[in-house]
């Protein structure tokens, strides 16, 4: 068993890896959370209207992977979006048993309206870092998150990203 000088030695919770995104994630989610709300969004449901945005017609299995929100949330959101009139399930081209998501024009429209605000969060977020360490750091989240599948550079003249294929790491 390891005494208290031995565990204070070893642990710093000023370095813990654990700690520190916990509050990376509050301070981000505190950045964007005001401006989102004041539109009628949750970042959850920016998440689902931005998968969407940039590949419609997904199925909610598919926005479970993409957003990491669970299986019983995603359902849930989605009835709840759909029921506002952001997005609307319509019979899969791929599965006929399936359902597929899908942004209503309303939708589009939100989504392209809260945009700047998460633009803006971000920005604040790592103003103080330079270029090549905004760049690593976003390598570093998407590697912590097992999801790099977006390419990591800033984003040209309007919404959509390109995309980069790699390996998916199982989380």
């Amino acid at each position: 068993m390891m005494g208290k000088q031995e565990t204070k030695s070893e642990f710093a919770l000023a370095r813990s890896v654990t700690h520190l995104l916990h509050r990376a994630q509050q301070s981000a989610v505190n950045q964007s959370a005001v401006g989102l709300a004041a539109k009628g969004l949750t970042i959850r449901q920016f998440a689902v209207l931005a998968a969407l945005y940039d590949e419609d017609g997904q199925s909610q299995s598919s926005l479970v992977d993409v957003t990491g929100i669970d299986r019983s949330t995603l359902a849930d959101m989605v009835s709840r979006m759909e029921k506002s009139g952001l997005v609307q399930r319509v019979k899969s081209n791929q599965d006929a048993r399936a359902k597929a998501v899908s942004l209503t024009d309303a939708g589009r429209v939100a989504f392209e309206d809260v945009v700047p605000i998460v633009i803006e969060a971000d920005a604040i977020l790592t103003e103080d870092l330079r270029k090549s360490r905004r760049e690593s750091l976003l390598l570093s989240l998407a590697s912590i998150s097992g999801d790099l599948e977006e390419e990591v550079v800033p984003r040209k003249k309007g919404l959509k990203g390109s995309k980069k294929k790699k390996k998916k790491k199982k989380k």
